[in-house]
């Protein structure tokens, strides 16, 4: 190492250690900054939840499923590294929700299974008479005052109604998330609709005024070899700079404003700064010594699975209009949402079998993941049956768990957010969290999330 040069480390290569890794590394040398970037990565290699397995001539993924185009960021960035020519825009309109043994498609413009227009609740079918009365009496008086912190539940029953919320809306929040919302403060969510209520009044004219927003054809996006197109593209080009097989233990303050990283319990590194960019669920063993993991102490970390099914061609007898299914929580299910590989994207549609991806495992239950895998694909099976009329065994099928893979922030989340960037920036200086979930969860906002975090950094060293 050069002396005179400052030295950044970040812990992670996942989608948001990378996205960090490449715009530090921009500003290093558009500025010719004295900077040295160390990325340092546990497994052997790089993308995190990004997880593309190609199978024959196709790519699946089994972790992260697909980008959500209604926020910027994330295509902002596949535009800037030139891979728009890759990507596909999913079809087929949007998922049904299975609930009482049955299928149900909201044919009306809606968010996150909400309708846009107040009136299309009675094309709901889903609820009852009581319901639709108290959707539309919430939504004719809902306001903009969220500045007490609310659960996600509260929040959209005093907007849409308790049924709506729990029918409507859940199976789309629960689904991305991986999340409880009678648990999880709204803000914890970072969701857009919060802000563009602010600015119009109420949900009604917020979601009338940006259709851009709705449910619907193309708002998802992938690429033709899976998810780790982008993230493989990140690491390509900061690569000299990632260092494999290099799991952090701890870090502590050291002298100069300095901090100690040891580094597979067997060597120490010394930086200026530093980004942890893992989930929460590390942050117990790598602070032992800074007091940080308090800020942390209620979190519990949710485990999901994916589970891909190859039946014959033909075989579901009872299809989803949409692309897919979503299942309410109270079905009592494993399954939470169920993806129509071959209606969903382009370049699944024309092959000879039916390809089901499915996602199990809810937060707070752990009894899934202690099932064997024979055991979950019986279960997910005797779902799938009820739910789609399968008739034949499936050809082949692959299945990956994420245990522990998504933090479960509660209500009070946001407030000790607050209170943790404030110390940080107080006792530790150059040390930055950017963990999924500390702002927001799901691929855009772990790039907004990086976009910010490298800018604070760059000025900080220099």
């Amino acid at each position: 190492m050069d002396k005179n040069k400052k030295r950044i480390a970040i812990i992670g290569a996942g989608i948001t250690g990378l996205t960090i890794a490449y715009r530090l590394q921009q500003q290093i040398e558009k500025e010719n900054l004295p900077l040295e970037l160390i990325v340092l990565e546990s497994s052997i290699r790089p993308g995190g939840k990004f997880y593309t397995m190609k199978f024959g001539e196709g790519f699946i993924d089994l972790g992260a499923e697909s980008i959500d185009t209604r926020h910027p960021e994330a295509l902002a960035l596949i535009e800037e590294l030139n891979l728009m020519d890759k990507v596909e825009f999913s079809q087929n309109g949007k998922q049904d929700i299975f609930a009482f043994n049955k299928l149900y498609n909201f044919d009306c413009p809606t968010y996150k299974g909400i309708p846009v227009k107040r009136t299309d609740i009675w094309k709901y079918d889903l609820i009852s008479f009581q319901g639709k009365l108290a959707f539309l009496k919430n939504t004719y008086f809902s306001g903009s005052d969220t500045k007490v912190e609310l659960t996600t539940k509260e929040y959209l029953a005093q907007r849409i109604g308790e049924e709506m919320a729990e029918y409507g809306a859940e199976p789309y929040f629960s689904k991305i998330y991986t999340s409880d919302i009678d648990e999880i403060g709204i803000h914890g969510f970072n969701e857009p609709l919060v802000h563009l209520e602010r600015a119009h009044g109420t949900w009604s004219k917020a979601l009338e005024n940006h259709p851009e927003i709705w449910d619907g054809e193309g708002v998802h996006a992938t690429f033709n070899e899976g998810l780790e197109v982008l993230t493989n593209a990140l690491a390509a080009k900061v690569n000299p700079a990632i260092q494999y097989a290099k799991q952090v233990t701890e870090i502590r303050q050291s002298i100069n404003g300095t901090y100690l990283l040891d580094v597979n319990k067997k060597e120490q590194l010394r930086v200026d700064s530093v980004i942890v960019a893992t989930d929460p669920d590390a942050y117990k063993e790598l602070f032992k010594s800074i007091a940080v993991s308090e800020y942390f102490n209620d979190i519990k970390m949710g485990s999901i699975g994916f589970l891909l099914f190859s039946f014959p061609k033909g075989s579901i007898t009872n299809p989803p209009i949409g692309n897919g299914v979503l299942s309410v929580r109270r079905n009592n299910s494993y399954i939470q949402s169920v993806i129509w590989l071959n209606k969903k994207w382009n370049h699944f549609k024309d092959k000879d079998e039916e390809l089901l991806g499915v996602y199990f495992g809810r937060s707070g239950d752990g009894v899934v993941m202690s099932l064997s895998n024979k055991q979950i694909e019986i279960e997910i099976l005797s779902d799938i049956s009820d739910m789609l009329g399968v008739n034949s065994p499936p050809s082949y099928k692959i299945i990956k768990r994420w245990p522990n893979a998504i933090p479960q922030f509660s209500l009070m989340h946001e407030e000790k957010r607050k209170d943790l960037f404030k110390f940080l920036n107080d006792r530790h200086p150059g040390l930055y969290l950017a963990g999924n979930g500390i702002k927001g969860f799901g691929i855009n906002n772990c790039i907004a999330q990086a976009n910010e975090i490298s800018l604070k950094a760059i000025d900080y060293l220099k």
